[in-house]
């Protein structure tokens, strides 16, 4: 049973900020934190990021209204990468940065050595979601985890009750199909990885489900892969509850009127449901909020332990907005509108027909012949047709122009709202033959800024209402005015522009001294990133490891020459019916309640392969010799030394590396590296079964009639899918071309692996020989000298990023 901990205060409301004017709209909407990336080395390089100049700036904007900032380096740092990595968070941390979130597990270590007073926290990219990844990763120097999206409340309620180290869960926002981290799809399909902050949403395209290799299932919707997005606020009181350090909104690909909106709606909701948990409910202002700032429709998702249909929306992969009516007739390209709601001219609707969509601005509303700018609810309005549409078509609103108007009063100019203002007590003395004195405390902070010598008055004595009244104009300054007390001599004159130079001096004094904890910072003039190197002399010989999903494949790869045989296993198996000359692959998910089944395949000096940190470090506590699987996306020597050190005896790299990167790893690496040569690279793996679209759903996943079927997911490009279910229900993605690797196993063997992996899916046991045997005869030939074969022994194959690499 895991020990407890006390559960803590209020979670931190971390705000996304992918400009600066988003930056803004968070802290003046009421974050406590925002997150944000540079140019590069981040997961989301799309977004208009930050330069060094803007950061400081932004830094210096939140950081006065008691907001933090936190960077993003999230994604995996190629082995020629580290050293520009590192200078890049020691710039970052020098212009004011309080954390730095990271992915990379090479990137962890190295900044614990190099950077130790930088303060790390754990990407939601490294997928953990049970206890003991929690913890090995704060073994690793996180002061906090970013948690994996599939886990409900009450997992995360065990996780943070059950570690020192904070815990942060996403609250609202875009859903990815797969488990962060773990998708290669968009790198597969176009080289644009998500580990490196390029992905090209694949999940958000049509597929077309086939059953057996011909028949096309209707699902009613061909966004199979496309879940609505999250809105976890009604869970607020539960998550207050669970011990949560920080709950986080999605969305750096987002302008700063969405964040103004939504992070607004979150900070009432989560001060309420802090307040009185019990009293607590989400208003129907709230919610049309939320709707109307951006909705693929809305889902608690896991966070309530829903994985099936509910979290989809199949129909549709992007924003929906909210239904305002339904047309009731067309006539001389007006269409007659019956609102439900009212419309503005200046919004953005959308219509749905029989046809498709077409979306136009409102442009000039008509009632009853009379033109007007906006409607209330319940009329009927005329609007100017863009498109084509017809009387009974339902029509949306997508842009709501008074609302993203008000939401820019938030960050637009120097009157801006500011939730976050900081509260400045001002002390005015203003005696005759003194020096103008002005105080101004905030929180420990006192500063005292001085004026003229102070003269009678020439014409009207100053009163004191007029100069708590002039030296009170801090509009704009992050400051407000919470007590002024003016000590004022009778007669004594001052003019109002004197008072507002005071005023801004002693405020500017304020706002320096209260930074000093971050200007204190400097950047290192050299930075020397550790050296990384085998510990041993000479490499092991090159061994053929297959990798099969049952144990009569198991005896074939066998006999047709493997080496080693890696079987795949899950918390449903029997672990006493694994055979002796097999390897058991653990699964790279493994929530809490898995932890402990999987563990009884790992026994003391036996191997196993590891694809989860957590289930890795708990393996190597029982003395198993353990592999750090491809999962755990290892690209560069210093993530070979974090595992190392973690204990494991080896490791498969990554798919997503060239020949040279693959070199670069194995060169520098302490323990011994494999890679997969062969087969269908699994593109992801979710919660979410693709299956359930072909209805009949029993939620018996040990009995379920469609696993016996062969299924694929078709693209519009004609590409199919193949896509398995294991007997827990998660999906998994294959890729439609297979990897094989035939024509280049010289150069494969040229970067020092000591093992090549063939990864079997959908082949049977003939396919499963041939393959093996295959191999066996070609990797013998060029360890002996020869040449590689010139052509693949699979077609249509693929060499991966073998060559090309990803962006």
């Amino acid at each position: 049973m895991h020990e407890t901990h006390p559960v803590r205060g209020v979670p931190e409301l971390l705000a996304p900020a992918g400009a600066p004017s988003a930056l803004i709209a968070a802290v003046n909407n009421g974050a406590d934190a925002v997150y944000l990336g540079l140019s590069d080395l981040n997961a989301r390089r799309g977004a208009e990021n930050f330069d060094l100049e803007t950061l400081a700036e932004g830094t210096r904007f939140a950081h006065l209204r008691g907001a933090r900032v936190y960077l993003t380096a999230n994604v995996v740092i190629l082995p020629d990468e580290m050293r520009h990595a590192v200078d890049l968070i020691d710039s970052a941390w020098a212009a004011g940065v309080d954390a730095v979130i990271v992915q990379d597990l090479g990137l962890l270590r190295v900044l614990r050595i190099v950077l130790p007073n930088v303060r790390l926290h754990a990407s939601t990219q490294i997928d953990a979601h049970n206890v003991a990844s929690v913890r090995m990763l704060a073994e690793l120097g996180c002061s906090r985890v970013t948690l994996a999206r599939e886990l409900s409340v009450a997992e995360i309620s065990t996780i943070a009750r059950s570690t020192d180290v904070e815990v942060e869960s996403f609250i609202h926002g875009s859903l990815c199909y797969c488990y962060s981290g773990q998708c290669l799809m968009s790198s597969v399909i176009g080289g644009r990885s998500a580990n490196r902050g390029l992905c090209a949403q694949p999940c958000r395209l049509p597929y077309t489900l086939v059953r057996d290799g011909a028949e096309e299932i209707d699902t009613n919707g061909r966004y199979l892969l496309s879940p609505k997005d999250l809105a976890g606020i009604s869970q607020l009181p539960a998550l207050v509850r669970s011990g949560v350090a920080a709950l986080k909104i999605e969305g750096r690909m987002k302008g700063p009127e969405y964040v103004a909106v939504v992070v607004g709606v979150y900070r009432a909701a989560l001060d309420r449901a802090a307040a009185d948990p019990d009293r607590f409910t989400v208003s129907d202002d709230e919610w049309e909020l939320l709707e109307e700032a951006f909705n693929r429709g809305f889902s608690e998702a896991y966070l309530a332990g829903i994985s099936d249909e509910r979290m989809m929306n199949i129909g549709r992969p992007n924003n929906r907005g909210v239904p305002i009516g339904r047309v009731a007739r067309v006539s001389g390209g007006v269409a007659e509108i019956a609102l439900d709601r009212a419309l503005d001219a200046a919004d953005t609707i959308e219509f749905w027909t029989g046809r498709g969509r077409f979306a136009q601005r409102a442009g000039e509303l008509q009632v009853r012949g009379e033109a007007c700018t906006n409607v209330l609810s319940g009329a009927h309005v005329g609007v100017v047709l863009e498109g084509v549409t017809s009387a009974g078509d339902r029509v949306f609103r997508v842009a709501n122009a008074a609302m993203l108007q008000f939401a820019r009063r938030s960050f637009e100019g120097r009157e801006a709202i500011e939730y976050r203002a900081t509260p400045v007590r001002l002390g005015v003395r203003i005696h005759l033959g003194e020096p103008l004195r002005l105080t101004a405390t905030a929180g420990a902070v006192i500063v005292e800024a001085f004026g003229p010598v102070i003269e009678p008055a020439r014409t009207k004595a100053v009163s004191a209402e007029e100069v708590a009244e002039h030296v009170g104009r801090v509009g704009g300054s992050g400051y407000v005015v919470e007590e002024c007390d003016v000590d004022l001599e009778h007669g004594a004159g001052i003019g109002y522009s004197t008072l507002h130079a005071v005023r801004r001096e002693a405020l500017g004094s304020l706002d320096r001294e209260r930074l000093v904890p971050w200007t204190d910072r400097e950047k290192r003039e050299s930075i020397t990133v550790p050296t990384t190197g085998p510990r041993m002399d000479s490499r092991p010989g090159v061994e053929l490891v297959a990798c099969v999903g049952d144990v009569a494949m198991a005896q074939a790869c066998l006999d047709a020459g493997a080496d080693r045989v890696l079987l795949r296993v899950t918390s449903a198996d029997d672990a006493s019916l694994l055979p002796v000359a097999v390897t058991p692959l653990l699964p790279r998910v493994a929530h809490e309640e898995d932890v402990a089944a999987l563990l009884s395949f790992c026994t003391q000096d036996a191997p196993a392969v590891a694809g989860n940190l957590g289930v890795m470090r708990e393996a190597v506590v029982r003395d198993t010799r353990v592999s750090a699987d491809w999962p755990l996306n290892i690209v560069n020597p210093w993530a070979a030394e974090a595992v190392d050190a973690l204990g494991a005896a080896s490791l498969w790299a990554s798919h997503e590396l060239t020949a040279s990167q693959l070199t670069a790893l194995c060169v520098g690496s302490p323990v011994p590296v494999g890679v997969v040569v062969y087969g269908r690279v699994e593109l992801m793996v979710a919660e979410r079964c693709v299956l359930q679209n072909a209805g009949g759903c029993t939620r018996k996943c040990d009995s379920c009639e469609h696993r016996i079927h062969a299924w694929v997911l078709r693209d519009e490009k004609g590409y199919e899918f193949p896509v398995l279910t294991d007997i827990t229900g998660r999906s998994h993605v294959y890729n439609a071309v297979t990897l094989d690797l035939a024509r280049a196993l010289g150069d494969v063997l040229a970067t020092g692996v000591s093992a090549v992996r063939l990864d079997f899916t959908i082949e049977d046991a003939a396919e499963h020989a041939r393959i093996v045997s295959a191999y066996r005869a070609m990797l013998d030939v060029a360890l002996a000298g020869g040449a590689s074969v010139a052509e693949p022994i699979v077609a249509p194959a693929t060499s991966g990023h073998f060559f090309r690499g990803v962006r």
